[in-house]
């Protein structure tokens, strides 16, 4: 049975229950819907609904086809929860998403079958369609713009991923204005281009073989005390083109939160606990839509243990004691008028890239720096300004996370409808008018040491009505440096602006 079937059945027999109740409540009295989206991400969208008053369906277009690889592959990425969270979970599932099969990358390099396996299921998911990533570069030079130029000598990380995935679920939410705007600044020219160049993005970038992981996973949560408010073949849509688990319960009992949480934290490899303790599913709820991203990769050279040692990080508030890792190797050194960088490889994940701003120019001022924005959205071969050498690194290790508030920089992209109840359109998800968002934030964590990176992302949205060198390069960043995480297919993951390591 599918996402839709279940769906419609479900909440279908709850309406039945509960229609009674729902037209004798007070008009005035208001619901708040939380709608989740998120990455290395999550969003949750609160709405503001009255409780009488039902909508009118509106049919979406045939839901494409999961992937046939996901048949073999019953169990969700990531999920290797047992015992009494399983069943915490598993308790309120209706539906579990079907996700691509990549073999574990072979123990042993002679087994020339395992890696043939192995290598044509990346390959398979990696060759998209031509153009499939069209925009995403320009989004994420414009949000990139948006919420890392104003640190204030803090460490500053987001996810351009996550929140592209979020926003592309919230214009699924969204008509009019309302969803031309968010349309515009994810550079997609209408819905079907968007859900195309999503479902090829999200394909292109999943990555779990037992070396290298990058998991997405998205998920609907359902109040089935209220799940008549919601446009049913809206959401069976969202879970179906968007890999999502479906669940539904009550949101006030607190099994349902815990549940919710253990989700969450299963995604995201355990990295946003701190964070998700937080996120509780509001009582009032109607839905409530999920979305993760948990990365990890290993360096192609690791860096010799016995070589990391303590040093100073000239920050903007003065020196600090930070743990620098140190190795010397010959590979491509790049550079800018104002800047120098090196492109660190990660096993069979893409890539990070460090560039360290020459003296007097910040971290921030490399954000509108033309040389700086082809490097970071180039390939490594070919950003014109580099040479191979041999090149001393001295790479602090560092675990940064930040929060970011969202709103004042979408309205600065030109995404404002949304947040004022007099011209958001959410009519997809209901035919109640008022609707628009109140909070936006993104919780985002990176961390490196001498053996590869961890990131994750959490997006929440809550609806309411240099020069060239010669011989040895030194690379040192002991100063304020921006990073950015690449995927294998080229696409920025993460990036961000780090002050205090």
């Amino acid at each position: 049975m599918s996402n839709k079937e279940i769906l419609l059945d479900i909440i279908g027999e709850t309406d039945e229950e509960l229609i009674p109740e729902l037209k004798a409540a007070a008009p005035k009295r208001r619901i708040w819907l939380l709608a989740g989206i998120g990455a290395a991400a999550v969003i949750a969208a609160a709405v503001v609904l009255p409780r009488s008053g039902l909508f009118s369906a509106k049919p979406k277009p045939d839901a494409s086809p999961a992937i046939s690889a996901a048949e073999e592959l019953p169990a969700a990425p990531g999920d290797s929860s047992t015992g009494e969270k399983s069943a915490e979970i598993g308790s309120y599932m209706l539906a579990s998403a079907e996700y691509p099969l990549i073999p574990r990358y072979p123990e042993s390099e002679s087994d020339s079958e395992a890696f043939s396996n192995w290598h044509s299921a990346v390959v398979e998911l990696r060759n998209q369609p031509s153009g499939y990533s069209d925009g995403y570069s320009d989004f994420f030079l414009r949000s990139s713009r948006a919420f890392l130029e104003n640190t204030d000598g803090n460490n500053v990380v987001y996810s351009p991923l996550g929140l592209y995935m979020a926003l592309a679920m919230t214009a699924e939410l969204t008509d009019g204005t309302s969803r031309q705007q968010l349309l515009d600044v994810l550079c997609r020219g209408d819905m079907d281009e968007l859900r195309s160049g999503v479902r090829s993005l999200w394909l292109a970038n999943y990555m779990d073989d037992g070396m290298a992981k990058c998991l997405l996973a998205d998920s609907l949560w359902l109040n089935k005390s209220v799940g008549s408010a919601c446009n049913t073949d809206t959401l069976a849509f969202v879970a179906e083109n968007y890999f999502a688990d479906t669940f539904t319960g009550d949101p006030s009992a607190e099994d349902y939160t815990k549940a919710f949480q253990s989700w969450l934290s299963d995604r995201t490899g355990g990295q946003l606990d701190d964070e998700i303790t937080n996120l509780k599913l509001d009582p009032s709820m109607i839905l409530t839509l999920a979305s993760t991203v948990d990365y990890c990769g290993q360096w192609v050279d690791s860096f010799p243990p016995q070589s990391t040692e303590t040093g100073t990080f000239h920050s903007a508030e003065g020196d600090i004691g930070a743990e620098f890792m140190h190795d010397e190797r010959h590979m491509d050194y790049y550079w800018g008028d104002r800047f120098a960088a090196v492109d660190l490889p990660l096993e069979n994940n893409g890539s990070m890239r460090l560039l360290l701003p020459d003296e007097g120019v910040s971290p921030e001022e490399l954000l509108s720096d033309s040389q700086a924005a082809e490097f970071m959205l180039h390939t490594n071969y070919s950003y014109k300004d580099r040479r191979f050498c041999n090149v001393r690194l001295s790479v602090p290790k560092f675990d940064v996370s930040a929060t970011l508030d969202l709103r004042e920089g979408l309205e600065a992209l030109g995404v404002t409808d949304i947040f004022d109840s007099g011209t958001a359109d959410f009519s997809p998800l209901t035919a109640v008018e008022g609707v628009c968002v109140s909070t936006a934030e993104q919780d985002t964590r990176v961390s490196i040491d001498e053996e590869g990176c961890r990131a994750a992302s959490l997006t929440v949205i809550g609806l309411k009505g240099a020069a060239a060198p010669d011989g040895t390069a030194v690379f040192t960043l002991d100063r304020p440096f921006l990073f950015e995480i690449i995927s294998a297919t080229g696409q920025p993951l993460f990036a961000g602006v780090v002050n205090r390591p």
